[in-house]
């Protein structure tokens, strides 16, 4: 997917603006929860989401849909990394 695409769906299924978010190299959120859908488009680098159900790894292009109230970690690898994420 490209960032013009991911930025049409997430209009087009009622998503609120994307939000630019950059991770610095090798970083790990804590564990914690958002009261919003967030669908996530990878811009650079390593993204990787941990949850109860495991860790996938999202390189450039790739997206993901995190539901709401999920308990999850973002990480990154050591290049850091550059998502756009929106919510609804």
């Amino acid at each position: 997917m490209t960032r013009e695409e991911f930025e049409d769906t997430a209009r087009r299924e009622g998503y609120g603006e994307p939000k630019l978010v950059c991770f610095d190299p090798s970083s790990r959120s804590e564990m914690h929860q958002h009261d919003e859908v967030s669908f996530v488009f990878v811009v650079e680098g390593e993204f990787i989401l941990n949850t109860e159900d495991g860790a996938p790894r999202h390189g450039p292009g790739d997206t993901c849909i995190l539901p709401k109230g999920v308990n999850h970690a973002e990480e990154v690898g050591s290049d850091g990394a550059t998502i756009l994420v929106a919510r609804k």
